[in-house]
């Protein structure tokens, strides 16, 4: 009788259990709180045969986060960086990106300035 109950329909059964464990997880791990850190801006990719000169050196970056999961230790090792890889002399406008956080613990709302301008141009010879 009991088994009969239990392997009715075991795929409902199992897809329920599933979805009320999610449910419980998220909304039981705390709320998510806005904290604002200020980064400066870090190249990436860079070549040595070019100097890069940033319009702006520091960002500020808000963030969403699960209070209880996420220490403010990790939240220092968060950095801002625009990649320069494969730029040839000029000016442009990159878009300035946050890396190193905890995934699906914290999201990023939003970056102040998004893009920043990157001036590249030619390294000085040395030795000459």
């Amino acid at each position: 009788m009991f088994r009969g109950i239990l392997l009715q329909d075991w795929q409902y059964k199992l897809l329920s259990l599933f979805v009320g464990t999610a449910l419980w997880l998220a909304l039981g791990f705390g709320e998510r709180v806005t904290v604002s850190l200020e980064r400066t801006i870090e190249l990436v990719n860079r070549e040595p045969d070019y100097t890069y000169k940033l319009e702006r050196t520091r960002v500020k970056a808000r963030l969403r986060v699960v209070e209880r999961l996420v220490s403010q230790d990790a939240l220092e090792e968060a950095t801002a960086y625009v990649d320069v890889g494969g730029l040839k002399e000029g000016e442009y406008l990159l878009k300035v990106r946050v890396r190193d956080l905890p995934r699906f613990l914290v999201s990023v709302e939003k970056i102040e300035p998004p893009q920043v301008r990157v001036k590249v141009m030619k390294a000085p010879q040395r030795g000459q």
